[in-house]
C-alpha cells in the first residue's frame, strides 16, 4: 500500500536546496513522487512512497529519526495511506 506525507519545515529554501541536490543525485528506493515549494513559514514537501517501510528506511538512511532530513528547524508532518492514486502524463 502506498504511503504519502506532507511535511512543513520552518527552514530556508537554501537549506532545502542542499538536501534536494543529494536527493536528485541518488533517488531513494521506493520514492514515487517528491514535490517541494516555498511557503511563508519555510518549505512544504509532498511525497508519495511505495510503502511506509520504504519511507522509514529512507528516514533511517539519512540518519534522522522521523525523517527530519535537512533542518533542525521545527516541522509538522502529516501522513496518509492513500487508497486511490491518479498519475498524470506530466508536462508536454
Amino acid at each position: 500500500m502506498s504511503y504519502a506525507l506532507v511535511e512543513d519545515v520552518a527552514a530556508s529554501w537554501e537549506s532545502y536546496e542542499h538536501f534536494a541536490a543529494g536527493l536528485e543525485r541518488s533517488l531513494p528506493e521506493g520514492l514515487i513522487l517528491h514535490a517541494a515549494g516555498r511557503t511563508d513559514e519555510g518549505v512544504r514537501i509532498i511525497e508519495v512512497w511505495e510503502s511506509e517501510e520504504a519511507w522509514s528506511a529512507f528516514a533511517e538512511f539519512v540518519g534522522r529519526p522521523h525523517g527530519d532530513r535537512f533542518s533542525a528547524a521545527p516541522r509538522y508532518l502529516r501522513d496518509l495511506r492513500p487508497t486511490h492514486l491518479v498519475f498524470g502524463r506530466g508536462p508536454s
